[in-house]
């Protein structure tokens, strides 16, 4: 009907005439054409699926390959060929990824096709290891490089790239071009050509009850991106399944189980040819994690810290994080700004880190390779393994979650035979380390009863939170092997020492381990969280003599020779001794000996030495509160309640008003060793007494000593050279600040003072001197609000004498440019850095 002149078109004429326009575009004719033969194919399946049986589907697969050209079975045979070199152990990709991912620091140890292949390596490890589909989605997940590239993989030939399994009917291979379909029988199944020229596809609107079995085995071929990853995933599983075998039954660097007597958890054994196939940057790690096998290894690359394997399966498991793949193996990483943060985490779940540092930069590394002739990848950025945290020797203030003391002791054991008509009876020699501070106690218990009475009192003083002695005796070990039910053969396989007699004569420097009745009590004593640590008799836990040359080699004293109390075990208590060598031997393997031993703070435990203090067993100490409350089953709350200031209702927590950390420590010393003599008991009196009755002074202490610093720890952290500027300078204004309350207390008239305070003030030595040479060395401005200690010119030699050597470089920098200019009469010549090249000439090209 036609409309009026200048009349417009009405509003649901302008929509049918839209949308006619719209479906008269060749892109929606495609879409109509495409919904067309979906619905076509639909039907198709379902007559297909109701007459062809899984027989009648492999003579279909077997007559397309022999009527497939002498084209198509080249092309194929070349696709294959492609395939095998991607399986090849440490072979480059047949194609790169578009945008690859970078490596975070430049090294050669990254293998993008290597990464590609650890995507089906082993089925990862979730929180729920039960059931295909959740590992098929794990994979999925572990498999982030492909998405990343946004290209299709390559179609896997027999359910897997270079699989030898039986080839499933293939009408996922349904791949048809428009030009197949238009009578050309040329590349199509021979199912479908037969049937209809259709274009189909694995998606469909629905399925009938009849064609299930099909679809199913259609749905299980790689026909989209991320079936052909899941077929992938599970070809490569298969073929390092058996690349790293060694990891399902696990053993010791001694190939002993964890079910036999002498096994050692701290190794790991790496068959020989597993060392064959590994990358250089595998063996870098391995080399490392072998040797700390029960240890989580935090490996530093670029800015991140990455674990992998075992360590990235504890990461996901139990924090979240996120599982993926490096270089064959599982990896989760975390950023270097947060090490500290879930180094904390990890220790509070009762696991040890190893930290492995990288001691070159990228441009010293491709200094040092530069005139190398070793071949792309075998040159690695040199990484060393740089600490061991435990949570019973962190020294790190930012990881230090408590202000008493933290113990680390070693313990050995010897034992009488009663051979001279005596009764048997252990003696032990023990050492132990508060590392946070730096202070080191030793002491010796004569001739213990049966009940290891004495053993029980010293632990229940110190409270240790690990635990080092010797292996061989009783142990973890014996009990795991005995609860296993070995013979008495099994138990002694692969250690000489393992069932040496306590009271025979291997055991009279401890070297034996330890006996039933002396495990049972430090089982029953420490609390449930101690860390037990079992070294090697001789060379692991160093004997007497091993113990002196270890020593003497380490130069951890210098020239002012051997603390007092060292000397005095040498002499007189070899047990001691033998202690202070196996606490100091598991110190170096957490490269900590250095910094706590070289402070030469070595005392002997004077309560259980000297007579000093009353001593108070463990039942005297449990029962009257000190540290624990008793339980209502009779028991008594957990030791660790007094490492976090003592539980409510103890005596310790009703009398800890102390203002300092340092302070708090003493008082708990004092608290479980009462003073025995009532000269000193009344001087300790007097003392308080005086801060009583002059409220003037008493305000003053209070005041001074609520704004100090831990002082004994931050004083530990300086010596061993790793404090931060900030704890340096609060350090040195504590110091001030005890100085000004000394030269307080000193005006007080004499006969006021009790005689207590008068003898630490002539111990304290004089600070000022000492401290003034530090504030002049540097400008505590640039300190304070910048981090960084600049030394004043003739403050430190050195680096005076660094300075004049920059100044002479700078020189001779700059006559070189003016000599280059004359030379070639450019004034327009200048120094340029280009990327990592500095002082790069830059001329007009004019020039000749």
């Amino acid at each position: 009907m036609p409309y009026p002149q200048g009349s417009s078109t009405p509003k649901g004429k302008r929509t049918q005439t839209s949308i006619a326009s719209f479906f008269s575009t060749p892109q929606a004719k495609r879409t109509a054409q495409a919904i067309e033969e979906r619905d076509s194919q639909d039907e198709l399946l379902d007559q297909v699926g109701a007459v062809v049986g899984d027989d009648l589907l492999a003579d279909i697969v077997q007559a397309e390959s022999a009527l497939a050209t002498p084209q198509k079975a080249a092309r194929h045979k070349r696709k294959a060929a492609d395939m095998e070199v991607d399986d090849a152990e440490g072979s480059a990709a047949a194609e790169e990824p578009a945008d690859p991912p970078s490596d975070d620091d430049n090294d050669d140890d990254y293998n993008p096709a290597a990464s590609r292949r650890a995507n089906g390596r082993r089925r990862a490890v979730s929180d729920s290891d039960t059931g295909t589909d959740t590992d098929t989605d794990m994979r999925d997940e572990l498999s982030p490089t492909a998405a990343r590239r946004g290209a299709a993989p390559r179609k896997p030939a027999g359910g897997g790239r270079g699989g030898a399994g039986p080839k499933t009917p293939s009408l996922a291979r349904l791949r048809y071009s428009s030009a197949g379909s238009s009578g050309s029988s040329v590349g199509t199944p021979l199912a479908l050509g037969l049937a209809s020229p259709l274009v189909p596809s694995l998606s469909r609107a629905g399925s009938s009850s009849d064609s299930a079995p099909l679809l199913q085995r259609m749905q299980s071929q790689a026909a989209t991106p991320s079936d052909a990853k899941r077929a992938r995933a599970t070809a490569f599983a298969k073929k390092n399944e058996e690349r790293y075998a060694w990891l399902e039954g696990v053993r010791d660097a001694q190939q002993l189980r964890p079910d036999e007597v002498g096994y050692d958890p701290r190794t790991l054994y790496i068959p020989a040819g597993a060392w064959k196939q590994f990358s250089p940057f595998e063996k870098q790690y391995w080399e490392i994690k072998s040797q700390h096998w029960d240890t989580v290894v935090f490996f530093k690359k670029g800015k991140f810290y990455e674990l992998y394997e075992n360590d990235a399966t504890i990461a996901h498991q139990e924090f979240d994080l996120k599982l993926t793949d490096r270089v064959n193996m599982r990896m989760a990483g975390v950023p270097e700004s947060s090490f500290d943060h879930w180094v904390a985490q990890f220790l509070a779940k009762g696991h040890k880190v190893a930290r492995v540092d990288q001691m070159e930069s990228r441009l010293a590394k491709e200094m040092r390779e530069r005139g190398s002739a070793a071949k792309k990848g075998d040159n690695l950025v040199v990484r060393e393994l740089t600490g061991i945290l435990t949570a019973g020797t962190l020294v790190d203030p930012s990881l230090l979650t408590q202000d008493l003391a933290t113990y680390c002791m070693a313990i050995v054991e010897a034992t009488n035979d009663g051979s001279d008509g005596s009764a048997a009876v252990s003696s032990f020699g023990v050492a132990f380390v508060d590392t946070s501070t730096a202070q080191f106690h030793l002491c010796t218990v004569r001739d213990d009863d049966a009940d290891r009475s004495g053993l029980e009192t010293l632990l229940v003083q110190v409270n240790p939170r690990e635990v080092v002695y010797v292996r061989g005796g009783a142990g973890p070990g014996r009990r795991a092997a005995a609860a296993a039910g070995l013979a008495p053969s099994a138990l002694t396989r692969g250690a000489s020492t393992v069932d040496v007699d306590l009271s025979g004569p291997d055991a009279w420097d401890g070297m034996a381990g330890i006996s039933q009745g002396t495990w049972r009590t430090l089982k029953c004593t420490c609390g449930p969280s101690t860390e037990w640590v079992a070294l090697a008799p001789r060379r692991e836990f160093w004997d007497v003599p091993a113990t002196k040359h270890e020593i003497g080699q380490g130069g951890y004293f210098g020239s002012d020779g051997w603390p007092a109390a060292l000397q005095r075990a040498a002499e007189h208590e070899p047990l001691a001794l033998t202690a202070v060598g196996g606490l100091l031997s598991y110190l170096r393997s957490l490269k900590l000996d250095a910094d706590l031993a070289s402070l030469g703070n070595f005392a002997p435990y004077a309560p259980m030495q000297h007579g000093t203090a009353l001593v108070l067993d463990g039942p005297t100490v449990a029962n009257l509160d000190i540290f624990t409350v008793a339980a209502e089953d009779g028991g008594a709350a957990p030791a660790a309640a007094a490492a976090a200031g003592g539980a409510p209702g103890t005596l310790f927590a009703l009398v800890n008003n102390a203002r300092t950390p340092f302070g708090r420590r003493l008082l708990s010393r004092w608290t479980c060793h009462p003073l025995q003599h009532a000269a000193a008991i009344n001087a300790r009196l007097d003392a308080v007494e005086f801060f009583l009755g002059d409220y003037d002074a008493r305000v003053a202490l209070g005041d001074a000593l609520a704004g100090l610093p831990d002082l004994e720890r931050g004083l530990s952290r300086i010596h061993s050279g790793r404090c931060r500027v900030h704890d340096f300078l609060a350090v040195l204004d504590g110091l001030d600040a005890v100085g000004a309350l000394a030269d307080r207390l000193r005006q007080t008239p004499g006969d006021r003072l009790p005689k207590r305070i008068c003898a630490l003030l002539a111990a304290l030595p004089a600070l000022d001197g000492v401290l003034g040479e530090f504030r002049a060395a540097f400008d505590a401005q640039v300190a304070a609000s910048e981090g960084r200690l600049l030394p004043f010119p003739g403050g430190d030699p050195p680096y005076d004498e660094s300075l004049a050597a920059l100044a002479a470089l700078d020189a001779w920098l700059e006559q070189h440019l003016r000599e280059t200019r004359a030379k070639l009469g450019c004034a327009s010549i200048v120094y340029k850095s280009m990327g990592k090249e500095h002082y790069q000439l830059e001329m007009p090209a004019t020039v000749r």
